[in-house]
């Protein structure tokens, strides 16, 4: 490992690990807390939610029965 002795291969493998494992633990630990935050804002959105307003519609030409040349 680039001609360095024994003792500081070993204190880079251990510092490497270590990042590792502490960058895996954080991404987990986001995982876990958008992953309950997503499913708490599903189950408690529709009873408070007062639906209104008007529906969707695309802003396209309606061709539906009409041939346009």
């Amino acid at each position: 490992m680039f001609g360095f002795n024994n003792i500081l291969k070993i204190i880079a493998v251990v510092a490497i690990l270590a990042f590792g494992h502490l960058f895996n633990f954080a991404i987990n630990a986001l995982g876990a807390y958008v992953h309950s935050c997503r499913l708490q804002y599903i189950e408690f959105f529709g009873k408070f939610y007062k639906g209104g307003g008007t529906a969707f519609e695309p802003f396209k030409a309606k061709t539906k029965y009409i041939n346009l040349k």
